[in-house]
């Protein structure tokens, strides 16, 4: 009697507000260029720039809102810091997280969009020192996340799109942010 009910009451709830259609599930890929700002010492190369890459999973909400969660890789960036003793130190920093946003599209002409994201990513961030002497240490923090992209739907259920995202990663007191300018590729089904 009491599995019944609960089945009634998931029919009901279905049926009112309408099953979910097979478009509005979707999974992409995303590779692109990062920019992570790191602080540069006059002992240690600094290079800001490296290839990343996103996995995301999302559901259409409404025609126009969906939810997306993404597990993202920033690559490594080499930089440094000062100690507050004036001790200058260099290593490599390497950035990856996983993000849920909600985002908005709108479409201005047949098989194109504009769409924004805003959200949250937890971000975690590891150093190794250039010195062997030193352990890595990592840290893991939730930073705002935000993005907007320029999409076209080349059929139905396949869509590319140009993404700019932007979040922020921390180790220590060095934190800087992380901008990612890429392609992605969308598969509805």
């Amino acid at each position: 009697m009491r599995d019944g009910f609960g089945v009634a009451v998931v029919a009901a709830a279905l049926s009112s507000s309408g099953a979910a259609s097979a478009a509005d599930f979707s999974i992409g890929i995303g590779a692109g260029a990062d920019r992570g700002h790191v602080d540069c010492i006059a002992s240690m190369p600094c290079d800001r720039s490296s290839a990343g890459g996103k996995l995301f999973a999302g559901y259409r909400i409404a025609d126009s809102l969906d939810v997306q969660a993404a597990y993202f890789g920033a690559g490594h960036f080499h930089g440094g810091d000062t100690t507050p003793l004036g001790t200058d130190f260099g290593g490599t920093f390497k950035v990856s997280g996983f993000s849920v946003t909600g985002g908005y599209a709108w479409k201005f002409m047949p098989g194109w969009d504009v769409t924004g994201r805003v959200g949250l990513a937890v971000v975690r961030t590891r150093f190794d020192y250039a010195d062997d002497a030193f352990a890595s240490v990592s840290k893991t923090t939730v930073q705002p996340a935000v993005g907007i992209g320029v999409g076209y739907a080349i059929t139905p259920s396949t869509r590319l799109s140009l993404d700019y995202d932007l979040t922020r990663f921390k180790v220590h007191t060095t934190q800087g942010s992380l901008q990612t300018l890429g392609l992605s590729a969308r598969f509805a089904f």
